[in-house]
C-alpha cells in the first residue's frame, strides 16, 4: 500500500466528499467503494456492502448515509460499480483502520442482492486493472436489483449532510457544554466532531457568532482556536471587532455558567452580567486556579505535585485552562496505596481522563496516544501523538 486509500481513489478521478468519513465516492455514471476482505465470500463470489445490524446501530456514523445513497443507485440500476477490497488492521475495531489493499486493480459489481436478514451484498465480477477503468466504466452497468431498494430513510441520520446550517444547534450545544468545563476546542476538533470542511466550518462559525451577537450574548465562536497558538483567527476581529479572544472566553464562561441558559439563542437576560474574570498567564496564579477545584482531601498534593509536573498543561492537548484539567492516576497506580505522587499521575484534559480511565485512549511507554472505538470519530487529531511529557 503505497499511499491512503483516500489519495487512491483521488488519482483514479473518484475523489472523497470528506477523507475523514467518505466510504466510496461517484464519478459520472461510475461508483467507486471500499468494501472489507473479510466480508467476501470467496465460492460464492458475494461481497457484503451493508450490515444492517451495524447500520442501526451506528447512529453516529458519518459515513452512513453517503454508502445508502450510493448504493441505492447502483440498485437501480444505470451506474458502473466497482469496489476497493481492503484489509483492516483490526476488523473488531470502530472505526476500522486499514493497513492493506489491492492497488493493482478494482473488481466491478455485477448486481446488488438483499441477503434473508437485510444486508445488502454485490455479487463480484471481474478484476479491472487500474489502466483499464477508465474505458471499462464507459460499457459496464450493474445490473438493477429486484424489487424496490430495501433500505428506508430511517436509516439516514442526517449527520453527513452538506447542510451545514443544519449542524449548528448541535455545535452551540456542543460548545456551551466546553462553556462549563472553561475549556476551549481546536477547528479540527469541530470539523471531526461534526464532519465539516473548512468552508463549511467558516461559514457555521459566522451563523453562530451572529446567532450570539444578535441574542446580546458573547461571541461562543471564542471558544474555537487554532491548534498551535491557542489564539482565534483574524475572522475574530475581522466580523466582530473583538481584539481579545482570551477576554470573550471568559465572558462566555461567565454567561453561560448556569445550565439553564444552553437555550438557544434569545432574547438576553435582564440579570446584571457577572464581572469578566481576569486571566493570566502566570504558572503561580493558574496552579491556584488548579487547587481550587474540589477533590478528596487526600488528592490536594497529588494533584499539585502532577499539575507541576506536566507543567500545567494537559499532556495530550496542551490545554492550559485549570478548571478543565484533572490529574489522572496512570494504569496500575492506585491511591488507595499511596501511588499519589506526581510521577503517579499525568494531567488530562477532563475529556481525556474520561476515555483514558476507559482505555478508550491509551498512552504507550514510549508515549504514544492510541484511540480506540468511535472516539477516532471525534478526536483523531490526537492518535498517533506524543505526549509532551515522560511517563512515570
Amino acid at each position: 500500500m503505497a499511499k491512503v486509500i483516500s489519495q487512491f481513489f483521488a488519482d483514479l478521478g473518484y475523489p472523497f466528499r470528506n477523507i475523514r468519513w467518505s466510504w466510496g465516492a461517484r464519478s459520472g455514471d461510475a461508483i467507486l467503494l471500499r468494501t472489507w476482505d473479510d466480508e467476501y465470500a470467496f465460492k460464492e463470489k458475494k461481497l457484503g456492502l451493508l450490515d444492517m445490524v451495524d447500520a442501526d446501530e451506528r447512529t453516529d456514523s458519518f459515513g452512513l448515509d453517503e454508502r445508502i445513497v450510493q448504493l441505492k443507485a447502483l440498485w437501480d440500476g444505470g451506474v458502473a460499480g466497482y469496489t476497493v477490497i481492503a484489509t483492516a488492521k483490526d476488523k473488531n475495531a470502530r472505526p476500522r483502520e486499514i493497513v492493506a489493499y489491492r492497488d493493482d486493480g478494482v473488481f466491478a459489481l455485477s448486481r446488488l442482492e438483499r441477503k434473508s436478514n437485510g444486508d445488502i451484498v454485490a455479487i463480484v465480477g471481474e478484476l479491472v486493472p487500474i489502466s483499464a477503468l477508465a474505458e471499462h466504466a464507459r460499457s459496464h452497468r450493474t445490473a438493477p436489483g429486484d424489487g424496490v431498494f430495501p433500505v428506508d430513510d430511517a436509516h439516514r441520520s442526517g449527520l453527513s449532510t452538506d447542510s451545514y446550517k443544519e449542524k449548528i444547534p448541535a455545535i452551540r450545544t456542543w460548545l456551551v457544554e466546553v462553556c462549563h468545563a472553561r475549556g476551549m476546542v481546536t477547528y479540527s476538533d469541530v470539523m471531526n466532531r461534526f464532519a465539516l470542511t473548512f468552508y463549511p466550518l467558516r461559514n457555521a462559525m459566522s451563523r453562530l457568532g451572529h446567532d450570539c451577537k444578535d441574542a446580546g450574548e458573547p461571541i461562543i465562536t471564542a471558544l474555537i482556536v487554532d491548534k498551535e497558538t491557542r489564539r482565534c483567527s483574524q475572522g475574530l476581529f475581522d466580523e466582530f471587532h473583538i481584539d481579545d479572544d482570551e477576554l470573550e472566553r471568559e465572558r462566555c464562561y461567565a454567561h453561560w455558567r448556569q445550565e439553564g441558559t444552553a437555550a438557544s439563542p434569545g432574547p438576553a437576560s435582564s440579570a446584571p452580567a457577572e464581572e469578566p474574570i481576569k486571566t493570566s498567564d502566570d504558572f503561580e496564579q493558574r496552579a491556584a486556579r488548579f487547587r481550587q477545584v474540589q477533590t478528596r482531601p487526600d488528592q490536594g498534593l497529588f494533584r499539585d505535585e502532577v499539575f507541576r509536573a506536566c507543567g500545567g498543561q494537559c499532556v495530550v492537548s496542551g490545554c492550559a485552562v485549570p478548571e478543565a484539567l484533572e490529574a489522572a492516576h496512570l494504569f496500575g497506580r492506585d491511591w488507595r496505596e499511596g501511588h499519589n505522587t506526581g510521577t503517579d499521575g499525568i494531567l488530562l484534559r477532563r475529556d481525556l481522563h474520561s476515555l483514558y480511565d476507559r482505555g478508550l485512549l491509551k498512552i504507550s511507554d514510549a508515549g504514544q496516544v492510541a484511540l480506540s472505538g468511535d472516539t477516532c470519530d471525534y478526536y483523531g487529531e490526537f492518535h498517533g501523538k506524543s505526549v509532551t511529557t515522560r511517563l512515570g
